[in-house]
Order: structure tokens, then sequence, then C-alpha cells
């Protein structure tokens, strides 16, 4: 599913942000990245949907190196790709189901298949009742479901999810990690980037650890690593 070979990151500034970083990912695998703010978990989820280019290496993803791909090809590589967002990034002035359509509607697919895919994803994710509600008069917990119905409508082989549990209490957290976990059981591959180390200690799936960059530990069925903030 996803290949990276020596990939390496410099921004203009200089900052290193990924450093010879090689790295391998089943499809169908349960992955958490953990490490210090800064460590670059969050450019290497931005070079899977190729929002970043690497400065040197390439990045697969399903088959292709996305790294070189055509301009005209990214909206291709993201109908493949849900991401999940800590801050949400909802359409404030839709509803529930128009925010979870959206991308839909820019595929073109017919209203019929848009209606049946959005109930379907929110059913998944326990918000058929709330499908006519404006994001803001809902919970955190809840936006944060609607991003999930959203990164999942398409139904993509891969879902990426940076911190998203980072504004959530723990009771909460705990809803969407078991979310993820449903997800993941229908066969689609998670990656999350996150600080939550309680989550992460208590899953035991495999955990990443990215520091200064670079890969520094790589756990079948870890835990949070000490030191790591």
């Amino acid at each position: 599913m996803i290949k990276l070979k020596q990939v390496s990151k410099v921004y203009p500034t200089g900052v290193k942000a990924i450093v010879g970083l090689n790295l391998e990912v089943e499809a169908g695998e349960f992955v958490f990245l953990v490490g210090p703010s800064g460590a670059g978990k969050s450019t290497l989820m931005k070079l899977l949907y190729r929002a970043e280019q690497p400065t040197t290496g390439q990045v697969f993803v399903g088959g292709v190196d996305v790294s070189h791909i055509p301009q005209g090809q990214l909206a291709g590589l993201r109908q493949r790709i849900g991401v999940v967002f800590q801050d949400y990034k909802l359409l404030p002035n839709r509803s529930v189901a128009e925010n979870v359509a959206f991308t839909l509607k820019i595929l073109g697919m017919s209203k019929g298949d848009i209606r049946q895919r959005v109930k379907a994803a929110l059913d998944l994710v326990g918000l058929r009742d709330h499908m006519d509600a404006l994001p803001q008069h809902l919970s955190g917990g809840q936006q944060q479901r609607i991003c999930l119905a959203r990164a999942i409508v398409n139904t993509p082989p891969m879902l990426i999810c940076d911190e998203p549990t980072g504004n959530l209490d723990p009771e909460t957290s705990w809803e969407i990690m078991r979310l993820l976990t449903k997800i993941n059981m229908h066969g689609t591959t998670v990656i999350v980037a996150t600080h939550n180390k309680l989550v992460v200690d208590n899953m035991r799936r495999r955990v990443i650890t990215i520091d200064n960059g670079r890969m520094i530990l790589d756990q079948a069925r870890g835990v949070y690593s000490v030191g790591v903030n």
C-alpha cells in the first residue's frame, strides 16, 4: 500500500523535516505515528497525499510514485485517500449531510448515489439522526465524526488522521478510536498521528516513532515510546 524509499524533505528555510526515511505499510494495517511536536509526522502524512513533495526519494501509494505524478492526476490520488484533520475543516453554513456529500458532488455523482453513500457513512459514525444539523450546533466529538464520515464516504482504501483526538476529552477520544478500528476492520488502511499515549499503549497496534525527521523505532504491537512528548 505505502512505500517510502530514502525520502527526505528540506524546506526552503533549511529545516530538515524528513531525513532518509524508508518505510513500508501493508494494505489493511493500522499504524500509529508518534513523536515530539515538530518531529516530521505531519510532513510525512502530507507527502502521502501529495500536499508536499519530497526533496529527494520516492513515495509510493498503491504502487504509484505519487511524488512525481502530474498535477492533473492529483484529484484521482486524493479520491483514494481519506484525510481527517485535528481542526475539522468543516463548512460552517452547510448541514452535516452537505459537508459529507461535498466531495461526492465535486466528483459529479448522481443525487441518488450521493444520498445513499452519505446515509451509509453517517450510519457508520452514528450521526444519521443529525444529518440536517449545522456543525456548530454539535459537540467536538460529533464534529470529528462528521470529518470521519466525510473522509470515508468515497470508500477510500487508505485513511490518514492527523491528531484526530487532539481537541477531545478522553471518553470522546475512545469513541473516535473505536470508529477507526471499525473502519480498519472493513479493510481500510489507517494511519494515525497522535500524542495520545493512553490510546497508543492500550490499542497495541504497530507504532512508528519519528524524531528529527528520522524513524527511530518501529514496533509491531507497540507502545508510546519513553521520552516522546
